[in-house]
């Protein structure tokens, strides 16, 4: 006798296909890790005067200022990204949106490679911005929608996952690679991973719940059965057409971001949208940014180590920079096992909490010149943003919002978040200048804002459901712990 479907955990097919599409949030992280250890060596030829290899430049001189400027092209790109793969992932569907945003990267890659000057880097950065930025959004909601509730516990933590392979591969690669000319191909390197991406998603089916939106039923029923093997379907893919129909109303209705930011949606989204937008811009304010972009310098402002025979071999902040992100590396596979085990809310509430401590620590040593103190506290305040703030924005406003407005949300939250990657890439560097240790007291208080407002905002959304939340939380914003919301949650 078949095994129901909807108990199942995860299968080999399921697996494949969410580690398949991962390669787009593993550029990601590439891209958001690649300019931390070549930053100096490009802009203040460290590795000695500037030559030229058939007309490609070894360095470009420049200020710490518009170097910001070609780190925050990326994010910049990725809220263009995030804002515009709305329209296509509902009218093309998810796997295409991540096919065709990979394309966009290898475009990119090519520009990246053969740049001549600041403007290319600027402009190459920026198109591979908006493919990731496109590509994050859209894996998210494949995700969910592939899924089981028992695997979506563990796989939907692997766009962090992803995302920390992504920054920990860059920056051991880079070690060998920060020499003129190998920066070139250290960068160009996002082409080769989005082609690899490119080959397995052709091997992946589309999401059935989207497949259904658009009536193309059969379809549908084959890719479910697909991702669950040998199981017995009929049951949740009855449930799954009563939702989706049940969602999008008898119109057919998708929500556009105007409609989500007016109010104009059929159910109440107001809390929802505070949520995902409170989620992903906290995410970002938490202090991460500085720690990714500028760990190098982070590092070698809190060792005092000298800069000189920078690319001669590994200086201590080099060293201190790769092996943070192999550390988070593995905090992320912890995290993703903490998922299936803890709810969304208690993980957040402790990462939030836990990096307002270490950013309160990592200020104390540095002022105070306790290096090691503050360069554990680095480590700790990675570890556990990785295991909640990370990937649980991603998560939890695909498990309380209709379909009809999953995108949209994701599109608004998601571009909130590459605003504030932006911000952060700018203004950090400029804190770290005027503030020096005293720029994570900053971090400190954002983080125990977080903690204070998702204690009181943030309901419980595993193992809950999408249904039983829509009808439970689109009530406008309001206090989770009232009695009547913790009762019915």
């Amino acid at each position: 006798m078949s095994v129901p479907s909807h108990s199942l955990g995860i299968t080999r097919y399921q697996l494949f296909c969410v580690l398949a599409a991962s390669l787009s949030s593993l550029n990601y992280g590439w891209n958001y890790g690649v300019v931390n250890l070549p930053g100096d060596i490009i802009t203040k030829c460290d590795a000695g005067p500037q030559y030229f290899t058939n007309k490609f430049p070894s360095c470009m001189p420049t200020s710490d200022t518009i170097w910001g400027l070609v780190i925050g092209a990326f994010p910049l790109g990725a809220l263009l990204g995030a804002i515009s793969c709305t329209h296509f992932a509902n009218a093309y569907g998810r796997r295409a949106v991540l096919i065709y945003s990979n394309i966009i990267s290898i475009v990119a890659a090519a520009i990246l490679g053969t740049a001549l000057n600041i403007p290319m880097l600027i402009t190459a950065r920026f198109l591979v911005g908006i493919a990731q930025g496109c590509a994050n959004g859209t894996y998210s909601n494949y995700v969910a929608e592939i899924t089981t509730p028992r695997a979506r516990n563990t796989l939907g933590t692997v766009i962090q996952l992803s995302i920390c392979m992504g920054t920990m591969l860059s920056q051991l690669v880079s070690l060998g690679l920060v020499k003129p000319p190998l920066w070139r191909v250290l960068f160009a390197t996002t082409g080769m991973i989005s082609i690899v991406s490119i080959w397995l998603l052709t091997k992946c089916v589309e999401s059935p719940k989207w497949l259904i939106s658009k009536q193309r039923i059969y379809e549908a029923q084959n890719n479910l059965q697909r991702l669950r093997k040998s199981a017995d379907c009929t049951v949740e893919f009855a449930t799954l057409v009563e939702t989706v129909h049940a969602e999008m109303g008898p119109h057919s209705y998708t929500a556009t971001v105007p409609d989500l930011l007016r109010g104009r949606t059929p159910n109440n989204l107001r809390h929802q949208l505070l949520l995902a937008v409170l989620g992903m811009s906290f995410q970002q304010l938490s202090g991460i940014g500085g720690v990714s972009f500028y760990s190098t310098r982070l590092f070698t402002s809190i060792a005092s180590a000298p800069s000189a025979e920078y690319t001669s071999k590994p200086q201590l902040a080099q060293i201190l920079t790769a092996v943070v992100s192999t550390v988070g590396t593995v905090a992320a596979l912890v995290g993703a096992i903490m998922a299936g085990y803890f709810g969304r809310r208690s993980l957040l509430l402790f990462s939030h909490g836990a990096m307002a401590v270490s950013s309160l620590l990592i200020a104390v040593g540095s002022v105070k010149g306790y290096n090691l103190l503050a360069i554990t506290m680095v480590f700790i305040f990675y570890c556990v943003y990785i295991v909640g703030a990370g990937s649980l924005p991603w998560i939890f406003p695909g498990e309380m919002t209709p379909i009809y407005a999953v995108s949209a949300i994701v599109a608004v939250s998601g571009s909130i978040a590459y605003a504030c990657v932006f911000v952060v890439g700018i203004v950090f560097p400029l804190l770290m200048n005027a503030w020096n240790g005293y720029t994570f007291l900053l971090f400190a208080a954002i983080n125990f804002i977080a903690t204070v407002l998702f204690f009181f905002l943030l309901p419980e959304t595993k193992d809950k459901q999408v249904s039983e939340m829509i009808r439970i939380h689109s009530v406008g914003i309001h206090n989770v712990m009232k009695r009547k919301y913790r009762q019915e949650n």
